[in-house]
């Protein structure tokens, strides 16, 4: 498949021309573009850099990939796991609980997935209305009775909301707004839609702080078209004529990976925030944390690679695990292939007797290792390390090993 690739000469939030470059990658697919034994060497690579703008400080791309048929046919879900699982439960009912939601209110989730987070706020009493591109997503939505839009969301299909669910109660974004190529564009569009005095935004971000202190290079996506500290979705949010409300929505050991999660509402709302809600800027929003990090990752790129080529040459088999966005994008940043990582676990059945790009490894059940044993697995999926040491017990007993690969960059 082929996309068309647009570049920006200004920053996507203000405008500016004062943005400086801190990382760049070579060769860098998109995270979902698997490939069968037959189409591999036929996805879309290119390099991928990020930007700092002087002036607003927000990192971010200077380029999007036109995406919108490789959204239809996007198959990652995370509904399978019972932490993922167990955060769309506790988000759903402090919603609820903090800003007292009430039965029949309208909710709308932009980037809707399978339709599981907005199943939990359905069972609560709540209205619901999803946008998923995915084909494949959104026949799983309606067959959990989760009414979705099969499409992106953007002024030509917001039409598609029932009139009777306007003005809307709440808008969710759970790691969509990071993707979104008009972020400014996208919240105007926002306060249109939401009750201006009671209704919410909730969005769910990678923690651009956290990404740094743990070299999470796979973070760093083509999809990926900003990156936000609290303080600089702060900013964000104020520039557009919101008010954050509160960034204790769901506490930090319910949620996922390096999750940033707030909840705002349109200026001069009815809600009180959060008392201690206070936001300062940091080492994080200045430059030379930037460039320094820059550094770091190229660092940490070497030494994952070199702890691989040492555990090969020493007669040592690995696999992995997890082929979500950062497998495949830590194998295909690192030049790493099926001769280094022989296979990866995941039990999104989407995936299975698929090759992930670039790499060009097979992707497998986690029954897999029963007959294939290798000495050790490198965990990309870190997030969900407890319930993944679970799975695999059995491999565990029998002398398998499990390593984060946060430990290794």
């Amino acid at each position: 498949m082929q996309y068309n690739i647009r570049h920006h000469k200004r920053c996507r939030i203000c405008g500016s021309v004062n943005f400086r470059k801190f990382l760049r990658f070579e060769d860098v697919p998109l995270s979902d573009d698997f490939v069968s034994i037959n189409t591999k060497g036929t996805e879309f690579v290119a390099p991928l850099e990020v930007y700092l703008c002087s002036q607003c400080g927000i990192a971010q791309t200077a380029h999007d990939v036109q995406t919108s048929d490789y959204y239809q046919e996007y198959r990652y879900t995370v509904s399978s796991s019972p932490l993922a699982a167990n955060f769309m439960r506790v988000l759903a009912k402090n919603t609820f609980e903090k800003f007292g939601l009430l039965p029949d209110d309208p909710i709308v989730e932009i980037g809707s997935n399978d339709g599981a987070q907005l199943l939990c706020f359905k069972q609560l009493g709540a209205r619901v209305f999803g946008f998923e591109p995915s084909l494949e997503l959104t026949r799983i939505s309606a067959r959990a009775h989760v009414p979705t839009a099969a499409c992106l969301f953007n002024d030509d299909s917001i039409g598609q909301i029932p009139l009777a669910m306007l003005p809307v109660k709440a808008i969710l974004l759970t790691y969509t707004f990071d993707h979104l190529p008009d972020p400014m564009g996208f919240l105007q569009t926002a306060k249109r839609l939401l009750d201006k005095e009671n209704g919410l935004l909730i969005i769910e971000v990678h923690d651009l702080e956290k990404t740094m202190m743990r070299r999470e290079i796979c973070v760093f996506q083509h999809e990926h078209t900003i990156y936000l500290t609290s303080a600089s979705l702060k900013s964000l949010l104020e520039r557009a004529g919101f008010e954050l409300l509160t960034m204790d929505l769901v506490k930090e050991q319910d949620r996922r990976g390096n999750s940033l999660l707030i909840a705002a509402a349109v200026q001069g709302n009815n809600y009180e925030p959060d008392s201690n809600l206070s936001i300062r800027l940091g080492p994080f929003d200045k430059w030379d944390r930037y460039k320094d990090f820059g550094r770091g990752a190229e660092d940490g790129c070497k030494k994952f690679r070199s702890y691989v080529d040492s555990q090969i040459l020493s007669g040592k088999r690995l696999g992995g695990y997890g082929a979500g966005p950062r497998g495949v994008m830590t194998l295909a940043i690192t030049n790493l292939s099926n001769r280094h990582i022989e296979f990866l676990c995941d039990q999104n059945t989407n995936l299975h007797g698929l090759l992930t790009p670039k790499s060009h490894v097979p992707v497998v059940a986690p029954d897999f290792l029963k007959e294939n044993p290798v000495d050790e697995l490198i965990v990309f999926s870190y997030g969900y390390m407890d319930e993944i040491r679970q799975l695999l017990s059995r491999y565990l007993e029998q002398g398998g090993k499990l390593t984060s690969v946060l430990d290794l960059l």
